[in-house]
């Protein structure tokens, strides 16, 4: 059985890793007003069960009234012990704060429930933990047994050292892949729909290029819509998965597939809704 040292551990190793990825300017700088807006985004993007009880736990909302609208009212100022959870490595005593940060910095197994009775105590005793979207799997050699793989179960503390480990290998193999494809290109520049990679020093002026971030060269874009674009997952109207900004020159609204910050004002991008919809797009 895992403890509850041992979940909030995995949890901070996560935001080590997190918090230079999609969300970083959430989480680079975790302030309680940009802990608050992020429990806002990931609630609207909420996938199970799970996360919706750790949202109602935490909350405590009333069911009747709109949800989003209750997490924007919310005490900012109970948001700083998660601040200080994660750069300050103070403590959180109560159990539905650390899974609401469980949520943010996108760990799994969560809630601590299933940390703790599943996940890494299955027959196959294999330990997950999750990395920018991916699995990375901690076992030992097998032993066969009569054509039959078993798997020899590691103490926790060990599990968790081989996990970082693993991060540290896979961040610096996915650093000398970029160095490959993009030879001394340590930037990113905004062109016309999309970032393409460039070299600092290499252009005139530099104040327009970015840090390297492969994740958004590779994935964010601006995208044109119209009154058949799909706005929302599974067209429910609840779990947006386009994002809007307005244009500095035009003042006109621009749209993109990811979360994140305009790529011209800096400002961070607001989720579609019905409103912007029927004012902006359909009725154009």
């Amino acid at each position: 059985m895992n403890s509850i040292d041992a979940y909030k551990k995995a949890i901070k190793t996560k935001f080590e890793v997190e918090k230079f990825g999609e969300f970083s300017e959430y989480l680079l700088e975790p302030s309680p007003a940009k802990l608050k807006k992020l429990s806002a985004l990931f609630f609207e993007m909420k996938q199970n069960s799970f996360d919706e009880g750790i949202f109602r736990k935490f909350f405590n909302w009333n069911e009747t009234d709109d949800k989003i609208k209750q997490i924007k009212k919310f005490d900012t100022d109970k948001f700083r012990p998660f601040q200080n959870f994660l750069i300050r490595n103070t403590d959180l005593s109560q159990i539905e704060s650390v899974d609401l940060i469980a949520i943010l910095v996108d760990f799994n197994p969560r809630p601590y429930l299933k940390f703790r009775n599943k996940d890494f105590v299955d027959n196959d005793e294999i330990t997950e933990f999750t990395a920018r979207e991916e699995l990375e799997t901690i076992i030992t050699k097998p032993n066969y047994v009569e054509g039959f793989a078993t798997v020899k179960k590691f103490p926790l503390r060990i599990k968790v050292l081989l996990s970082l480990i693993v991060v540290v290998i896979m961040t610096s193999l996915g650093f000398s892949i970029r160095n490959i494809c993009f030879p001394n290109k340590n930037g990113m520049v905004w062109t016309n729909n999309h970032y393409e990679a460039v070299e600092f020093g290499k252009m005139s002026s530099s104040k327009d290029i970015l840090p390297m971030d492969q994740n958004v060269l590779d994935n964010f874009r601006k995208i044109t819509v119209c009154d058949t674009t799909t706005f929302f997952k599974n067209g429910n109207g609840d779990t947006p998965i386009v994002w809007y900004g307005k244009d500095p020159k035009t003042k006109k609204y621009e749209y993109f597939n990811k979360p994140g910050i305009h790529p011209i004002t800096g400002k961070t991008l607001k989720p579609i809704t019905e409103y912007i919809i029927e004012k902006y797009i359909v009725k154009k």
